[in-house]
């Protein structure tokens, strides 16, 4: 064990958030004061859980980690602290916070390896996601829900959590993932769920199950090898549901449906929706179609070629760029298409049967809009994503059809 500076009082007691210490160390970390008191209840970043929070004579704690070596608890502050005596105060709702979902982990944890034989190779929580790595590829739905209902039925029986010191040699029974490079304890801290699970651990729990309230799996996700779960405790699974609940409320509404049919009903308003995107890409086609064919015949033919400079405003670039591919169907079209706006944009495009680079050409005029970017093939070049009004693409088409004529 190695001799610590501070006297880690969370292992005993993970409910008192006031406590009275001394400063037996101070120093400077990154430009931020920092101390070690001669004991503490606010828990260092370790284990998969976050560091607490809260205060110190009034001046927030903004960091708390173990330093390597002595193993002294480390208090980053936001200012300075003038007394050696001092009186803490940890951030409950964060630190039970923490509880309930670490306690939830050892609960859910032990729940997939009897309902669905599955281990846990990690565990991540932090202020908004809580997860787990199950050493398997993938899991059968009905095996979540069994480890789910038997994580939530350990809660129910509000079964009793201890805290104990064991013998590091003696780990028969003890569910760990590894055993730590070192101990500040006087022994191998285990958390004991009576009946149930005794995991290795020395991060901060509830005392009876029944304190975590709910727990809920909402993802999995599959990770190579292994399935990610991701889940909610307590205050975090009620908020999770209350924000689901009236997501699913307003459906209802909106769709004016019972909650069992919301799924058909948006399945409906999908194949609607794919429905009237294959009429409105028709009819687009179409409406192309006479236009091309529109401006072609008003384009003035000179020595065998039709330029058709035309700029439009706040018509979508990828609809250009059809209406381009429409116009050079027909040889001897060059067409010089831009679009103002937010996102201007230019098109440059020239029939098969010409020679002249497109992308060559709308290098020269896209300084015509600033700092803009683009480029493509020798036949059909195009570039923008400016801002830019109707003078200045009128101002790049001009220079382009300039480029040409010379």
């Amino acid at each position: 064990m190695d001799k610590s500076l501070t006297q880690r009082l969370y292992y005993d007691d993970s409910y008192t958030v006031d406590f009275s210490a001394q400063i037996v160390e101070r120093f400077t970390i990154e430009n931020r004061p920092a101390v070690v008191l001669n004991q503490t209840y606010f828990y260092p970043t370790g284990g998969g859980q976050p560091n607490d929070l809260g205060k110190i004579n009034d001046v927030a704690v903004v960091d708390v980690f173990t330093r390597d070596g002595d193993s002294a608890v480390v208090h980053v502050l936001e200012d300075e602290i003038e007394t050696d005596a001092v009186t803490g105060h940890v951030d409950w709702a964060r630190r039970f916070d923490y509880m309930q979902h670490h306690t939830g982990q050892h609960i859910l944890t032990q729940a997939f390896v009897q309902a669905a034989n599955a281990n846990t190779v990690s565990f991540h929580l932090s202020n908004d996601s809580v997860t787990i790595d199950l050493g398997v590829a993938s899991i059968a739905p009905d095996r979540v829900n069994a480890a789910e209902d038997l994580a939530n039925q350990t809660i129910y029986e509000n079964r009793p959590i201890t805290a104990r010191l064991i013998d590091p040699n003696d780990t028969e029974g003890v569910r760990m993932r590894r055993m730590p490079g070192h101990l500040v304890t006087d022994g191998l801290r285990v958390i004991d769920i009576e009946n149930f699970d005794l995991t290795a651990c020395g991060g901060t729990h509830v005392a009876h199950t029944g304190e975590i309230g709910i727990i809920k799996i909402i993802k999995l996700e599959k990770r190579g090898d292994k399935t990610r779960v991701e889940f909610r405790c307590g205050g975090r699974a009620l908020r999770d549901y209350r924000e689901k609940n009236s997501t699913v409320n307003k459906l209802i509404a909106d769709l004016t449906c019972a909650p069992a049919e919301v799924n058909q009903a948006v399945t409906r308003l999908q194949d609607d929706f794919k429905q009237a995107q294959r009429a409105l890409k028709a009819a687009t086609h179409q409406l192309l179609d006479f236009e091309s064919e529109r401006l072609v015949r008003a384009a003035e033919e000179k020595d065998g070629v039709r330029i058709i400079k035309v700029v439009f405003s706040g018509r979508d670039a990828g609809e250009l760029r059809l209406l381009a591919n429409r116009l050079i169907e027909t040889p001897g079209v060059i067409a010089l298409l831009g679009t103002a706006g937010d996102k201007a944009h230019l098109v440059l495009a020239r029939s098969a049967n010409l020679t002249q680079d497109m992308n060559v050409l709308l290098k020269n005029v896209l300084p015509h809009l600033g700092d803009a970017r683009g480029g493509g093939q020798p036949s059909l070049a195009q570039g923008g994503g400016v801002k830019a009004d109707t003078t200045q693409v009128q101002s790049a088409l001009d220079e382009a059809e300039r480029v040409l004529s010379t």
